[in-house]
Parts: C-alpha cells; sequence; structure tokens
C-alpha cells in the first residue's frame, strides 16, 4: 500500500496499515528542517518526512506574473497614505486587486479594489476578473502532478473560494453589511466568482489528474459562524453544491477547509457532497465528538493542535496528542493526521523534530 492508496482507504471508511499523515508548514519552518536533517530543498523534506499529499494549484493572495512597481491609496488607521508596492517588500497587489501586508508568518489583506464604492452594483459591473485561462498559469501544478501522480494523494486547491474572495473584493466590514443590506449585489458577486474564476480553475486542474479538489473558505471564529447559518445557506451552500458536484462528477474527492466553529455546517456540506474537513482544531472542536457524529461520513484532515500544544507543549506532550489522536480517529478510517493549520516558526525546533519522529514511527521509519 503506497501512500495515495493508503489516503483514499481513509477516506474510504477503511482501517489502514497506520494512520497517512502530512507535514504543513511556512516556508521559514521548512528552511529550518532543511538544515536540521541537511536536506536539499523542501522536496527532499516532503519525502524525508513521508507526506502522503500534494496540492497543486496556484496561491490565493498574490499575483504570480507581476514584477510590479506602483502606487496604491491605502485606507490605514492613520489615514489615507500612498505607499509603494513591490513584490519584493511588504505589501503587494494579487491579481483580484486586493492589497496584501506580507510582513509576519501569513499575509494579511490591507486593502480592497470596491471598498469605497458608492454604487458598488456599478462598480461590480465594470470589475474585470483576471484570465483564469492564462497562459503558464498551471506549469508548476502540472510538474507537481507529472511528480507525485500515482504515489501520493494528489489535491487540487483553490483557495477563498467564495467568502473569502469576496470580502477580498469587497472588503470584510462591506461585505458583511452587503449580505444584509445589498443581498442582489452580494449574490452577483459570488456568482462571478463561481463562474468566472472557480468552475475554469477547477476544469483545468481536473485535467491535471488529481485525486481530489481541496477548497478553502473560512466562515467561522472561535465561538460560532461570522455570519448566520440562514446566511451561508443563501449566499454560499447554493454555489458551493455547484462546485462540489461538479467535483464528484469527474470522480474525485470533496475536501473542505475552514477555519473556526463551523461544526453546526457538517450535516449541510455532507448533504451537498463533502468528504474530507479541515483542519479540526482541538481549541474550537472536540475532535472526539466530531468523530462520534460524523466520522461515518466524513474523513477528518487535521487536529494536532498548533495553538498550545506544538508552540507551548513539550515534545513528549506533542507526541503523546499525536498517538491518542491517531489511535482514537482513525478507528474506522476516516482520519489523516496534520496540524490544525500551519505550522508557524513560533514551533520550537524540538516540538518539530518530534513531531516528525513520531509520524515516522507510526509509519516504521528508521
Amino acid at each position: 500500500m503506497n501512500r495515495r492508496e493508503r489516503v483514499l482507504r481513509a477516506i474510504q471508511h477503511q482501517e489502514t496499515d497506520f494512520t497517512p499523515y502530512n507535514f504543513h508548514a511556512v516556508p521559514g519552518v521548512w528552511g529550518k528542517v532543511c538544515r536540521h536533517y541537511g536536506l536539499n530543498d523542501n522536496y527532499a523534506a516532503a519525502e524525508f518526512i513521508g507526506n502522503h499529499i500534494v496540492k497543486v494549484g496556484s496561491d490565493f493572495n498574490y499575483d504570480p506574473w507581476a514584477a510590479q512597481v506602483g502606487q496604491v491609496q491605502l485606507t490605514l488607521s492613520g489615514g489615507p497614505v500612498h505607499t509603494d508596492l513591490d513584490q519584493g517588500g511588504e505589501l503587494h497587489r494579487d491579481e483580484f486587486g486586493c492589497v496584501w501586508d506580507r510582513r509576519g508568518s501569513l499575509p494579511h489583506p490591507r486593502a480592497y479594489p470596491l471598498a469605497e464604492a458608492d454604487d458598488p452594483s456599478h462598480a461590480l459591473e465594470k470589475y474585470t476578473f483576471p484570465d483564469p485561462y492564462r497562459e503558464g498559469r498551471f506549469d508548476q501544478a502540472k510538474a507537481l502532478a507529472e511528480r507525485y501522480r500515482g504515489e501520493v494523494f494528489l489535491f487540487g486547491k483553490l483557495g477563498m473560494c467564495l467568502f473569502e474572495r469576496a470580502w477580498s473584493i469587497r472588503g470584510m466590514t462591506q461585505l458583511l453589511i452587503d449580505m444584509a443590506e445589498r443581498p442582489e449585489f452580494v449574490e452577483v458577486l459570488l456568482d462571478r466568482i463561481l463562474y468566472e474564476w472557480n468552475l475554469p480553475i477547477i476544469e483545468q486542474q481536473l485535467a491535471l489528474g488529481v485525486d481530489g479538489f481541496y477548497f478553502a473558505d473560512d466562515w467561522g471564529t472561535k465561538t460560532g459562524l461570522m455570519f448566520s447559518p440562514a446566511m451561508w445557506r443563501r449566499f454560499i451552500k447554493p454555489r458551493l453544491a455547484i462546485i462540489y458536484q461538479r467535483c464528484r462528477e469527474a470522480g474525485v474527492v470533496v475536501g473542505q477547509h475552514s477555519d473556526g466553529a463551523v461544526g453546526e455546517l457538517f450535516p449541510d456540506l455532507i448533504e451537498i457532497g463533502l468528504q474530507v474537513f479541515n483542519p479540526l482544531s482541538p481549541s474550537v472542536m472536540d475532535p472526539i465528538a466530531c468523530k462520534k457524529e460524523y466520522g461515518h461520513r466524513l474523513t477528518f484532515y487535521g487536529g494536532i493542535d498548533v495553538e498550545r500544544t506544538l508552540p507551548f507543549g513539550t515534545p513528549q506532550e506533542v507526541q503523546q496528542e499525536m498517538r491518542s489522536r491517531a489511535k482514537a480517529m482513525s478507528r474506522g478510517g476516516g482520519y489523516i493526521l496534520q496540524s490544525s493549520h500551519t505550522i508557524l516558526e513560533d514551533v520550537p525546533m524540538e516540538n518539530i523534530v518530534a513531531y516528525i519522529e513520531e509520524v515516522h514511527r507510526m509509519a516504521g521509519i528508521e
């Protein structure tokens, strides 16, 4: 049984020789792993660790074509300022026109193309989406797919799937207001995202021969949804159903990432075809309760606490959590072990080593 087969069996709710696993980290952490073990690059590190999953596709918050230098007016706490945009600097404008601050481990948004529109519907009519078919868009994804096809589980990926893409265009606060006050505008915006971007991107990645598709769209906070379940069912669910249906028709696995306490949406997600949920964060969900209620319908992917155990626990506590989580969640299949989110640079190296040593122990790697 190779890594791809092990993941597929887990998703089919069959027990495997050991729990399939993955290591997911920011570039700085991958660099530390390479230096610690004397590995040449991230590819070598992923093979050394024994990762079971490779995601192919383009990243969600940058413009892959631009060596851009320009000016953008940002509304900051101190008022409007003009700031240089430089691909190698702190700020970067993505293909959709959202400006991201790249300081720190994870980028965060600073300005949005339609945030200040007095007439958002008119502004949306004039707004142009990026060309999803631009030549070369999936060259790297194709190379990755050819490199790993048949050996590991290949997830196509689409970040900022619906809600996140909409707020990256309109602004988070303004979009939430629009959902209450301008629902027709939100419907049009989401439909354009679905038909002018998402479905063309999905089709091209399906053509690469992926095993599944991984959608990312955060809907939750630590205590609940960012907006009402009724709004999610109006704005997000029907469009997500179209996306999921296209993937199921193509015979690939459907995976969804959403941070936050979104467990109340599991019945809806299962209804429209979800098979794999990530990240199963212990800080907002009880993994055992999730397994008990939904483990026969969903495969959970994640579960090792990146907020407390990995950054603040001892190496022994990291390994104990991994062992107990794998034992409880893998009964009857339906579990892929990984950190509950991206491992950041606040995780001590000894805990990263403990994580790697534990998955090696699970896999019987000397």
